[in-house]
């Protein structure tokens, strides 16, 4: 009797040990999947923004030392795959898993700087250029006080913008959007030389395409060095 009784008791307490090891079991299953879906998000937004701006100019960095990492990573994934397959909870150990997370990891950083290196040398040369002399003159003259109003506040939410590169395609057009406006007020001011060829370089300069190099003449050259402002346009050789 007393033996049977003993007999019942340790299959509870298997069981109930049993029971303790399974909801551990979970718990890591659960940790996994939260540190697996942080590391999706982090890899799928790094590479959705080295996408957008990469639509608009060329990037900035080895580009097949960055495909290199890129294989590896998923290397990485392949072998865990191959290990799930024979031991399934293998997944709530650490080894195999901190690979593919370091390879994973080392791959969105160094998305992320060739995204920042490209867009720091991509913002300042297609913003728009906004002359102060321009607006401060403006802005004297009761006609244009409103436009010169509206053309400070789409500076200052270009500014806000633009303070790191758009992670979107949607951040991209917002800001492009904005600069559009920027534009277009700018070119409602009056113009700051009556010399036409001046003003035709200074309109394609601040386009978002930059103006042509043939367009650098010996007037606008001038006009240019006069105003300290040798540096502050965009020029492309077309």
């Amino acid at each position: 009797m007393i033996a049977n009784d003993c007999k019942i008791l340790l299959q509870q307490f298997e069981k109930v040990a049993k029971a303790q090891a399974n909801k551990e079991i979970v718990e890591q299953l659960k940790l996994r999947e939260d540190e697996f879906l942080e590391l999706k998000n982090k890899v799928v937004a790094a590479t959705v923004s080295l996408q957008a701006i990469g639509r608009r100019t060329k990037i900035i960095g080895k580009l097949d030392a960055l495909d290199g990492i890129r294989v590896v990573a998923y290397e990485r994934v392949k072998e865990i795959r191959s290990i799930l397959e024979n031991d399934p909870q293998s997944i709530t150990k650490g080894k195999d898993l901190t690979n593919m997370t370091r390879a994973f990891t080392r791959f969105t950083d160094q998305v992320l700087e060739a995204t920042t290196a490209t867009w720091n040398q991509y913002l300042p040369r297609t913003k728009p250029k906004v002359d102060a002399n321009q607006v401060a003159q403006a802005e004297q003259q009761e006609a244009f006080k409103i436009t010169v109003r509206e053309l400070k506040s789409k500076v200052g939410l270009a500014e806000f913008l633009s303070k790191g590169h758009p992670t979107t395609e949607t951040g991209f057009v917002t800001l492009e959007t904005v600069w559009q406006d920027i534009r277009k007020l700018i070119e409602s001011l009056p113009a700051v030389t009556n010399d036409p060829k001046v003003r035709e370089f200074l309109r394609a300069a601040n386009s978002s395409k930059g103006a042509a190099l043939d367009m650098l003449t010996g007037e606008v050259i001038l006009w240019l060095n006069e105003n300290n402002a040798s540096d502050k346009y965009r020029i492309v050789n077309q």
